[in-house]
């Protein structure tokens, strides 16, 4: 619980500054593609530590009720995010090292910019355009999540196995 803990307030400081240098560019949904990089590679520290099923989830919903305060449907999004990649490590994880935890941790930042911009275009009324008009900046922005969601946990690999080796 300590590590999870730890984690969602490392989260919500640094990530608040990323989400708030990501408010420069004025595109709906933005805000989460400048955060994945760092979202994944936070998640993916609780759940190599504690290499237990769950574990996504239960990061993704405190930070999801810390962040509700602020905006319900970010925290709508966050949590939806974690359910769904809770889901994908149930169905592909087996072991909780390797690229594919990397690969589940990563996709966190895939499903959150998914739901993202799926409740920005559905609540704020995208249907002024045409579905061809977002079907390809919805792919771009989608394909740098999970890029940067890799990259992230790819990162937080790095970090622990030089600098933080097993005992």
């Amino acid at each position: 619980m300590t590590i999870i803990a730890i984690t969602v307030a490392l989260t919500f400081v640094f990530g608040w500054v990323f989400y708030l240098i990501a408010n420069l560019f004025p595109i709906p949904g933005s805000k989460f593609v400048g955060v994945t990089v760092f979202s994944s590679f936070m998640l993916y520290f609780p759940v190599y530590k504690l290499k237990r099923n769950g574990i996504i989830f239960g990061v993704t919903a405190v930070l999801a009720g810390v962040m509700s305060l602020i905006s319900i449907l970010m925290g709508l999004a966050i949590i939806s995010a974690g359910l769904m990649t809770e889901l994908i490590s149930w169905l592909f994880l087996d072991e909780f090292k390797g690229w594919k935890l990397r690969l589940v941790t990563g996709s966190f930042s895939l499903f959150g910019t998914l739901n993202s911009l799926l409740m920005t275009y559905y609540l704020a009324g995208g249907y002024g355009f045409s579905v061809l008009e977002l079907i390809i900046p919805f792919i771009i922005m989608t394909a740098i999540s999970f890029i940067g969601g890799y990259l992230g946990a790819y990162l937080a690999y790095y970090i622990i196995k030089r600098y933080l080796p097993e005992q």
